[in-house]
């Protein structure tokens, strides 16, 4: 079988496309995947596999210049073979339908990353250009809504948001939720990186967060700040790209005087245990019930933490719940009533229970096993 993976970045970090089409090259299937160019990367190379081809531009991100798609769509089918599309996310979900309108005997599969049609805006815009943000994303989330009547099976990263989007679309097709989970680390050992770099004492205790990004206002990550301020041999370490919501987030804490708040450049994933298996307890600390998106989803650094054998200190959100309270590797709070800083210290008190259970579950709670799913699914669509 050929498979046509369809990507609206350039394949340098995107460790759930790379983790799903290694997957799959691995099971004996073939695998040409469709990128952004780079200036900083090759239009053609051969990664453990997967043929990858840079051949689109930043077009595909202009709704005003939306007829890219259909040539974009000529130009793939008169120089590849493929039985299936793979189209990741509502980008390229748009081009694998205006391909499969071209070359109608292909099926289509839609894997969603994210809850598109709930996703908020995350940007600091103001006047002309936000209204003008809200006016693209309603145009988008129809385009979505158009586009998923023509798909013949769906992958999600999660049960829920796999339940919301068939019962939103009244989808009636092949289904599955892959979760985006890390390959099995073993044989932790503690690198003292982050003590290092911010000359912290061995018994100082740390909480960090991870993401490729930190949004103000959306993560409930201010009153995580407001409850941690300047606690004596407590640290927050948040690791993020240094980039405007890094900067609205520092802001605030300055505002607040905050001085156990350090901030650390976004970290390769492939280095990250080495950093984080230094801190004491990992957080996920959002709490949005009305951007469903947020509401439902399952952050990758969850089982990036998992990975580096630290607690979990989560919010009581179905997703979280279900990985951190059933497998007993941390704490759940509903932040509207309880206190971060005090569930923490639980946390700390109790951490020798929480990393003997995660040593364990670990062990089945990785990427080794969660793609046996993805080659079941694939195998069915045969």
């Amino acid at each position: 079988m050929n498979i046509l993976f369809l990507l609206d970045n350039s394949f340098i970090n995107d460790r759930r496309v790379y983790r799903e089409a290694k997957s799959l090259v691995k099971a004996g299937f073939n695998i040409n995947l469709i990128a952004v160019k780079s200036d900083i990367v090759p239009e053609y190379e051969e990664i453990d596999g997967i043929k990858v081809h840079r051949i689109l531009g930043d077009d595909i991100y202009d709704i005003k210049k939306s007829s890219c798609f259909k040539s974009y769509a000529k130009t793939i089918i008169e120089k590849f073979d493929f039985n299936i599309i793979h189209a990741n996310d509502q980008t390229m979900l748009n081009l694998g339908v205006k391909i499969k309108k071209q070359k109608k005997n292909v099926k289509l599969i839609y894997d969603s990353h994210e809850l598109f049609h709930a996703w908020p805006l995350n940007t600091n815009a103001k006047g002309f250009i936000f209204i003008k943000t809200i006016i693209v994303r309603y145009l988008l989330k129809k385009r979505e809504a158009k586009n998923i009547k023509e798909i013949d099976a769906l992958i999600t990263v999660n049960e829920s948001i796999r339940n919301d989007i068939i019962s939103n679309f009244n989808l009636k097709l092949s289904s599955v939720s892959i979760r985006n989970l890390p390959e099995l680390a073993y044989n932790i050992e503690e690198k003292s990186v982050l003590r290092k770099k911010f000359n912290l004492k061995s018994d100082d205790k740390i909480l960090v967060y991870i993401g490729a990004n930190i949004y103000p206002k959306t993560i409930n990550i201010e009153q995580v700040i407001n409850e941690f301020a300047n606690k004596p041999n407590t640290f927050m370490i948040f690791i993020c790209a240094f980039n405007w919501g890094k900067v609205a987030i520092e802001d605030y804490a300055s505002g607040l005087e905050v001085k156990n708040l350090f901030f650390h450049d976004y970290i390769p994933q492939h280095l990250l245990i080495k950093y984080l298996n230094d801190a004491d307890v990992g957080i996920v600390s959002s709490w949005n019930k009305k951007d469903l998106s947020y509401w439902y989803g399952l952050d990758n650094k969850l089982f990036e933490y998992m990975m580096a054998e630290i607690p979990i200190l989560a919010t009581r959100q179905p997703e979280y719940i279900e990985i951190v309270e059933k497998y007993d590797i941390g704490k759940c709070i509903n932040p509207e009533s309880d206190n971060f800083y005090d569930t923490f210290n639980e946390i700390i008190g109790n951490r020798d229970h929480y990393l003997e259970n995660i040593k364990k579950v670990k062990l089945f709670l990785n990427w080794e096993e969660e793609s046996k799913k993805l080659i079941e699914f694939y195998k069915d669509l045969m």
